[in-house]
């Protein structure tokens, strides 16, 4: 074979891919050919392609019973892009434009997922764990037959004890600046609404000892008879008895 054969042939066959990788994309020309290819970019992860064919159905198409698939799907893509915050609005917004949707319970869901994904650790403000459990909890109450409720209760029990850990950092941050009267606030909310908690028993030894700092020994007392009774084998209690011992009369009786 002559080498202008091959040279021609080698140019023809460029020409062939050339052709074929322009091919026209494909024109949405109703409702259901903007959902699937919405659809179709969002399963190859191309979430704002997604989004655009989404937003240009409920433009083009205000009437169409598909609007509301693609109300959902817009805070869907956004959720996908890590965009929690404003997939948290669009959640909000398709709950509150379709609230007897079917699609409801998961938008309630999803609303509290964007809120966990932005949880600071429990040195850092909370506002978002407090959002996120609101939500849980408002999803848990409104279905409570839903198949994600299990899903749910795990991450509301993980967010009580995120906000359990952040209520003790606190209360020890005070303790250890001997300012009592603040660790003292701290750690009867503590113990009062996380009383599951664990190392409650170290909890309620410094509410005793943050008493007995403030010489208020008979509420010290209380607090250090409770710490033994509710926690035996706890590594506190010797010292608990130690300053019962120690403090002066209260006028309760000791078991």
């Amino acid at each position: 074979m002559s080498r202008l054969l091959v040279l021609g042939l080698l140019l023809l066959s460029m020409g062939g891919l050339s052709l074929s990788g322009c091919a026209k994309k494909e024109k949405p020309q109703t409702p259901e050919d903007y959902l699937r290819l919405g659809d179709q970019a969002l399963g190859q992860k191309r979430e704002g392609q997604a989004r655009k064919y989404y937003e240009q159905l409920l433009e083009q198409y205000p009437d169409s019973d598909l609007k509301t698939q693609a109300q959902f799907k817009i805070a869907d893509a956004l959720y996908r892009e890590k965009n929690y915050l404003e997939a948290r609005f669009e959640y909000q917004k398709f709950l509150e434009l379709y609230p007897l949707s079917p699609l409801a319970s998961r938008a309630q869901f999803q609303i509290g997922m964007c809120s966990l994904q932005r949880v600071q650790t429990f040195d850092r403000a909370q506002l978002q764990t407090k959002e996120a459990l609101a939500a849980f909890r408002l999803f848990r109450s409104k279905y409570p037959q839903d198949p994600l409720l299990a899903e749910a209760e795990g991450h509301i029990q993980f967010l009580r004890q995120r906000l359990a850990e952040h209520e003790f950092a606190v209360a020890r941050f005070y303790y250890r600046k001997k300012a009592y009267q603040a660790a003292i606030g701290r750690l009867l909310n503590l113990i009062q609404v996380y009383p599951d908690t664990p190392d409650i028993d170290v909890a309620l030894y410094m509410l005793a000892d943050s008493y007995r700092e403030e010489e208020n020994y008979r509420k010290a007392q209380g607090v250090l008879q409770l710490l033994i009774e509710r926690f035996p084998t706890s590594k506190y209690v010797a010292q608990a008895r130690t300053q019962l011992r120690e403090l002066p009369q209260t006028g309760i009786t000791l078991q």
